[in-house]
């Protein structure tokens, strides 16, 4: 059984390409995926029945075994090469139209939601522009990515720095796990809020050891989860684990003192920013389009469903199947190891981690489906890799026979990367089309929005731009049918958007709604006849 279970990873991926309907988290094609299945079938197999069976051959190897941190460089060298350009992942075009247009509007984007990821996005992307780069926010955003790769890494490398020796092999515990794609490049408000994720890791897996460092480990910890949650308010479910923190090591003499000064380093960081975004900042922030006034929690009626449950482990096998499949190995064939292992009070905290953000996988609804939000409902996949990883390090000897599947996950990482590198034409003229037309826009109606109330920039120039946007690039498709109607329905929406909020009408929810309702139908022709219909007519 032992043997069986280090064969899953090969026999799925194999099982999976003969399937009727090809599988998301497989971006690649069918033919290699079948290659990479035989292929570590047979080096699993040599490694069971050959290599560990030796114990010279074993030595040999593990002397012959690259450094972690070569390791590591050698996957950096992909990281930089393959920077993720498909636009079917992440939020895509809809991402980067909102970075740009905001930054070229207001000086910088920003939202609730993601303060600190969303600002520093857009003042970086300001600061490449200055010194010659592309505005294309896409640039900040793969800066950004790869430099967090740069760390991720190196935490990895810094964890595991004095057994470096006897387990050399760990940091493929990490380039194995899907999830490490968010630093390639990746253009997505989640990649620096999973770097602070991991040094909130490190910290706490470092300070729980010694319960004389009660008062650094509570502060700390406090302050690093107040922090993530201004990069991304998923870092909210974080607060399990200051809860669990402040229950079992705060002192009972001072449980009161550590909840008081808790509560006022956490507030202290994030009152500020909110404040100032909800009520000072000029424009003011956009309430209709952030989720902490409108959270997208999953229908009751479908969160025990078969459907949704396809969902989680769906994320769960792109974003960590390696290190997961792992951890149940060790749960179910050293149970003495584990036993040991999961009474440590480091491995406690991230186990709670781990909990706290399966909450978010179960009860948040991914708003645009998958492959779209594998990065939003995944951040379960950094504790878990993390977690793997210690045990790893963590272990008196490698384990040879698991030599093959990290591997394996490595592989299968890179070959994604290279897979989702490849750019879509059609979408990348599209992108080149709607860069333009966000230029046009801003010079012909900046004015008229920085003499708008402040509560209303945001929200009018968001509506603004999209029928202004409708009618350009429709203007620019191939002809077809519905062309002129699409087109003259986005005029009359712009004129009536205008009007609502100069003479006050827009203030009704009912008239908003009707006006809305009418708009989106517009929108959604709009959709379809892009996904219908090419460019034809780039210099209209």
């Amino acid at each position: 059984m032992k043997k069986t279970f280090l064969y899953i990873p090969y026999l799925f991926l194999l099982g999976a390409q003969f399937l009727p309907t090809k599988l998301w988290f497989f971006p690649g094609e069918r033919t290699t995926y079948l290659f990479f299945s035989v292929f570590f079938i047979l080096i699993q197999s040599i490694f069971l029945f050959v290599v560990s069976k030796n114990t010279r051959m074993v030595e040999k190897l593990k002397s012959h075994i690259p450094p972690n941190w070569v390791l590591g460089i050698l996957f950096f060298i992909f990281l930089v090469l393959y920077p993720v350009r498909n636009m079917d992942w992440g939020d895509g075009l809809l991402l980067l139209e909102t970075n740009l247009l905001e930054t070229k509007l207001f000086g910088f984007q920003f939202t609730l939601d993601e303060i600190l990821e969303t600002i520093l996005h857009s003042e970086v992307s300001n600061l490449l522009f200055r010194i010659g780069f592309s505005d294309d926010p896409r640039v900040s955003y793969t800066f950004l990515s790869q430099l967090t790769g740069i760390g991720m890494i190196f935490g990895f490398l810094w964890t595991a720095k004095e057994k470096l020796k006897s387990n050399s092999f760990s940091i493929t515990i990490l380039l194995a796990s899907g999830g490490i794609l968010l630093t390639f490049g990746y253009a997505e408000n989640y990649t620096l809020v999973t770097g602070c994720h991991l040094l909130l890791y490190i910290f706490v897996s470092q300070y729980t050891k010694d319960p004389k460092d009660n008062d650094l480990l509570l502060y700390g910890s406090t302050a690093l989860v107040a922090i993530s949650m201004l990069f991304h308010l998923v870092s909210g479910y974080l607060v399990l684990l200051l809860v669990y923190l402040w229950y079992f090591h705060s002192p009972k003499e001072k449980k009161l003192k550590h909840l008081f000064i808790c509560s006022l380093i956490g507030f202290g960081i994030l009152l500020p920013w909110f404040s100032y975004f909800l009520f000072f900042h000029d424009p003011a922030i956009d309430r209709n389009s952030t989720h902490l006034i409108h959270p997208p929690f999953y229908p009751k009626n479908r969160l025990l469903s078969s459907n949704h449950l396809k969902e989680i482990l769906s994320v769960l096998y792109w974003n960590a199947s390696i290190a997961t499949l792992f951890l149940l190995y060790q749960f179910f064939f050293s149970k003495n190891a584990w036993k040991v292992f999961v009474k440590k009070p480091e491995t406690k905290v991230i186990l709670v981690s781990i909990l706290a953000f399966f909450l978010h996988g179960f009860f948040h609804n991914p708003q645009l489906g998958f492959p779209a939000d594998w990065d939003l409902m995944g951040f379960y996949w950094l504790p878990i890799t993390f977690l793997a990883h210690q045990f790893w390090i963590e272990s008196k000897e490698i384990s040879v026979e698991w030599i093959p599947p990290f591997l394996f996950g490595t592989v299968i990482v890179v070959f994604s990367a290279i897979t989702l590198n490849q750019e879509n034409p059609n979408k990348e003229k599209l992108w080149e089309t709607t860069k333009v037309t966000i230029q046009t826009y801003v010079n012909e109606n900046k004015t008229y929005i920085d003499n708008l109330p402040k509560e209303d920039k945001k929200f009018f120039a968001k509506g603004d731009f999209l029928f202004y946007k409708g009618e350009v690039i429709t203007n620019k498709l191939c002809d077809f049918p519905k062309k002129q109607e699409i087109i003259r329905k986005m005029k009359q929406h712009r004129i009536d958007w205008k009007k609502g909020f100069e003479d006050g009408s827009f203030k009704s929810k009912d008239s908003l709604g009707i006006f809305l309702k009418e708009a989106t139908k517009t929108n959604v022709e709009y959709i379809k006849s892009l996904e219908a219909n090419k460019i034809c007519h780039p210099m209209l």
